[in-house]
């Protein structure tokens, strides 16, 4: 079975997401599977496929899209910066995957829950989607913003 790993966060050496993905790969490669994981590089902007040498340049697409954001048609995107740019960053993701492809692959293990709506947005065909979410984006990126913006409640 060809089975792909994702994240929407970067794919490195270390932490909580990329030890997990990097174990199940493992195991389900000793089992026979055809594994392949997709995540970002911050340091080249891009969305790549580990060990396979394809990646998509988020850059140019960030250029490109921040246009069509009209104020007028989506004011409420406008009104925070960070919703803003999580927003535009989800269509870039969403684009990337669907250049590096999704249908060669039987079943997707989404690893958090953007990754997973982005996915199941631009499938053609609909194949299995798991989404495994780790920890917890909202209170996470409430801290986030709370560092930001003190008065957040």
């Amino acid at each position: 079975m060809k089975i792909l790993l994702v994240t929407y966060w970067g794919l490195t050496d270390m932490g909580g997401i990329w030890t997990y993905m990097k174990q199940l790969a493992d195991k389900l490669n000793e089992q026979g599977h055809e594994v392949t994981l997709m995540g970002s590089r911050a340091e080249d902007h891009t969305l790549y496929l580990l060990d396979q040498g394809i990646s998509f340049d988020k850059k140019v697409l960030y250029n490109s899209l921040l246009p069509q954001f009209d104020t007028s048609r989506f004011p409420h995107l406008y009104l925070e910066h960070g919703i803003f740019s999580f927003e535009l960053g989800r269509y870039v993701f969403e684009s990337g995957a669907a250049v590096l492809g999704l249908e060669k692959y039987d079943v997707i293990h989404a690893q958090d829950p953007v990754s997973a709506y982005a996915i199941r947005r631009i499938m053609k065909v609909r194949k299995p989607l798991v989404a495994s979410f780790h920890g917890a984006l909202a209170y996470e990126s409430y801290f986030e913003y709370k560092g930001i913006e003190p008065e957040l409640t």
